[in-house]
């Protein structure tokens, strides 16, 4: 038990040190730091699937023959070894590749931490009391909130249409009758039969009470969804606190942009910052 936490403190550190050459950019130390880091996996997992010792490619094909992981799993960490081995062999410092190599790291971290890790340790995430517990985070209960208004101008704006319209119907039926019957009329009663024709419902005026919650809707937020798993940071830097990571597709609300690099969210009523390359609609 004592081996397993010490191999499972050694994966958490790789994570980080690879992210940490790679905002560096020392891309070929962070493709070799990704795949030493497999290989604490690897090794995690084979030793509970009794296998003997061998190269880390045939392990990792005999624990996918086991069904101990998926096959997406198993490509992912033929591709990590892969890009470990050219950058130790050939130099490879392409930023691509290394970018790359930490994405697919990151999400074969998520998933041991869930899936593998003895100790069911998970990676950091927003604890219980950081929100209402069965309920929605912040992002989402501000989206609702601005769902509201528009359902109440609806509510308020059909009544009044309903009787705008059998207003003018009733009116347009007693304009003949009233025409053949007498001669002379007031002159006021032509103005009142005239305005809901030049008036339409369309053009009667607005209140107050329908123009302030249409300006409110125009500042409703954009929700997307994250291609990886994704660091919420404090600052718009690599080099900032991490404030907690989401996981792959989960869905984050963007209430603005810092700059090409950097989208900003709300957590835990602040502004934090994520990576704008890894969101997606």
């Amino acid at each position: 038990m004592a081996e397993a936490a010490n191999i499972w403190d050694k994966i958490q550190q790789g994570v980080k040190e690879t992210e940490r050459l790679i905002a560096q950019k020392q891309y070929d130390l962070a493709m070799v730091r990704s795949r030493q880091t497999l290989e604490y996996m690897v090794k995690s997992l084979g030793a509970r699937a009794c296998i003997i010792d061998g190269d880390l490619s045939d392990t990792i094909d005999q624990l996918y023959d086991g069904q101990w992981i998926t096959k997406t799993t198993k490509d992912h960490y033929h591709k990590l070894r892969m890009l470990g081995n050219k950058a130790v062999h050939e130099g490879n410092d392409n930023p691509a590749d290394a970018n790359q190599a930490y994405r697919i790291l990151a999400d074969e971290f998520y998933t041991f931490a869930n899936d593998y890790n003895p100790n069911r340790r998970r990676p950091q995430r927003p604890s219980a009391s950081s929100r209402p517990k069965g309920g929605p985070g912040p992002a989402r209960k501000r989206k609702k909130r601005k769902k509201a208004p528009a359902l109440g101008i609806f509510g308020i704006l059909l009544p009044v249409l309903l009787v705008i319209v059998l207003s003018i119907f009733i009116v347009r039926l007693l304009v003949p009758d009233k025409d053949g019957k007498e001669t002379s009329a007031p002159e006021t009663t032509p103005t009142m039969m005239t305005q809901p024709e030049t008036l339409p419902p369309e053009t009667e005026p607005t209140t107050p009470e329908e123009t302030e919650p249409t300006t409110e809707e125009t500042t409703t937020s954009t929700v997307y969804k994250t291609t990886s798993t994704l660091n919420v940071r404090s600052m718009p830097s690599t080099d900032s606190r991490i404030l907690v990571q989401l996981a792959p597709g989960e869905e984050v609300t963007v209430i603005g942009v810092h700059d090409q690099q950097w989208s900003i969210i709300s957590y835990e009523g602040q502004d934090a910052y994520v990576a704008t390359a890894y969101l997606t609609q």
